[in-house]
């Protein structure tokens, strides 16, 4: 995997960009929230995009080739929040949970897991909630913890203790994030999961782009792979990381910059978005175990 640093950066890289696009009857765009359209902060919930994020997504929103795509770790109630818009698909809980038009819907696997999580969630707050800046989300279908303001000394007995809950409790797994800990079901499903649904269900001749900034986003920007763009967006915090990404954008404050220049680039659609894409399978729950319909 190419290192972070010798990914190339987006914005200076238009031309080879605009090339990708030439020829393109849209773009399904995938969009991770927290680092990518909000900053990290360090209160999960005090997240929210800047007033640059939103001018940005709420132009692609109305761009007639852009089908886009809001894909988060949260729970998709908390998502739809805090972006707001109609006409944008929402994936919460790593895609777990789809939203579209107010509807949503669940991966049929993870039915009825709500009573192990709050399980879960109740044995770790007994065992960590002496911990200072320990803290548990419980989102229903998965869970996180967080400690990105946990004192260095304490963060090994917060990881160790949570992957010793989540080895004796069946059907659940953990995943890495920034200063997160992801408990999740034992269900091969993820933002790479989450594209490859979305492209799947695009018209023939849509490009899929990817924007995101942890760790859970390099499934998504491989699951595009080869034809896709993975867009890697950095942060001072973490020098050192490694990225499948195809170019990088140098902090979350780039971010807005680089969305405006889709919206300028990306060819608009003779036809309106909504009788294009997303089209009604694309929330069939079938397909949420089986992206691109072939049985497997």
């Amino acid at each position: 995997m190419p290192e972070r640093h010798a990914t190339p950066e987006a914005c200076s890289r238009r031309e080879a960009l605009d090339d990708w696009l030439a020829g393109a009857d849209g773009l399904v765009l995938g969009l991770d929230f927290d680092g990518t359209l909000a900053p990290i902060v360090e209160d999960h919930a005090e997240a929210a995009m800047t007033t640059e994020s939103r001018a940005a997504v709420d132009r692609l929103a109305e761009h007639s080739g852009v089908g886009l795509a809001v894909v988060s770790g949260r729970a998709l109630e908390d998502l739809t929040g805090r972006v707001g818009l109609d006409g944008v698909v929402y994936a919460g809980n790593h895609g777990l949970e789809l939203g579209y038009d107010g509807e949503r819907t669940v991966h049929p696997a993870v039915e009825g897991v709500g009573p192990a999580i709050d399980r879960l969630c109740a044995e770790l707050d007994d065992r960590l909630g002496d911990v200072p800046g320990y803290a548990v989300e419980n989102k229903r279908v998965t869970a996180t913890v967080h400690f990105r303001t946990v004192p260095e000394e304490h963060v090994p007995r917060v990881v160790g203790t949570v992957e010793e809950a989540v080895d004796g409790a069946d059907g659940l797994r953990v995943s890495e994030g920034r200063e997160i800990r992801e408990i999740r079901p034992a269900v091969e499903w993820d933002k790479g999961r989450v594209m490859e649904l979305l492209a799947a269900t695009a018209p023939d001749g849509w490009r899929v782009m990817y924007v995101g900034d942890d760790t859970t986003d390099e499934d998504a920007f491989r699951a595009i792979q080869p034809d896709g763009v993975g867009v890697h967006v950095t942060s001072s915090e973490h020098d050192d990381v490694e990225t499948d990404a195809d170019y990088r954008l140098d902090g979350q404050a780039d971010v807005p910059r680089f969305l405006e220049w889709l919206d300028d680039s990306v060819p608009r659609s003779d036809s309106s978005r909504g009788d294009r894409w997303p089209a009604g399978e694309t929330f069939d729950p079938a397909r949420l175990s089986d992206p691109d319909g072939s049985g497997s």
